[in-house]
């Protein structure tokens, strides 16, 4: 299909778009994904109150979502302070992952609900086309530990809008973890950016930019 030179191409990726450029010679135009903010709305969470859960979401048969390291991740934070939410579409699991609540498939209409309840989301996909969960957590006013990717580079800054840490290097992702946990000062600020990176991408605003793309 990429040979096809009667096509043309329009991407949601900024890395798809370097990459068949490269690899296929094809000229693509970018165009941004966005987020229905009207499903997602946002809500502070409350620290100190309970326990902070964790959300991890992927299918953990996929090798690119890298729900393992998520768990490796999850299993060294302390069970006393911290409970585990998984949501995934198959609802399997694997015996060394501590979970307090899993979530299996969840209905899209509820997918928001669950992010409102729950603090942080560790995610730690390898590769993603757009990486969509961080950018709803965001939008529902919750905090993100991710590893980075090419599929979420577009939007995600380390410590204005979200932490980073580099992929497998567990003890840098629980040190961010701890640092929401307990740096008020610090989650202000993520909340803050997280819900102008979510407005920036917000349907309506990037609404008539899809839209020319596909008129010209």
């Amino acid at each position: 299909t990429y040979l096809d030179d009667s096509l043309r191409y329009l991407t949601i990726s900024k890395w798809c778009e370097e990459w068949l450029k490269t690899d296929f010679a094809r000229e693509c135009r970018y165009v941004p994904n966005g987020i229905d903010r009207t499903a997602f709305v946002p809500q502070k969470r409350k620290f100190g109150n309970g326990k902070i859960r964790i959300l991890i979401e992927g299918d953990c048969g996929s090798e690119y979502k890298n729900v393992d390291e998520s768990f490796l991740i999850a299993n060294r934070l302390d069970p006393d302070r911290y409970e585990i939410w998984y949501m995934s579409y198959t609802a399997k699991t694997k015996p060394f992952y501590r979970i307090d609540n899993n979530l299996g498939a969840v209905p899209h209409d509820k997918v928001a609900d669950v992010y409102k309840s729950c603090h942080i989301l560790l995610k730690t996909s390898i590769l993603e086309s757009f990486s969509y969960p961080p950018l709803e957590m965001m939008a529902t006013g919750g905090y993100v530990v991710a590893r980075p990717n090419e599929g979420n580079s577009e939007y995600l800054v380390d410590g204005e809008n979200c932490l980073l840490y580099q992929g497998g290097d567990y003890e840098a992702a629980v040190t961010a973890i701890e640092r929401i946990s307990l740096d008020e000062s610090l989650r202000n600020k993520l909340y803050l950016n997280g819900l102008k990176t979510a407005e920036e991408r917000d349907w309506e605003t990037i609404r008539s930019s899809v839209i020319s793309m596909y008129g010209d």
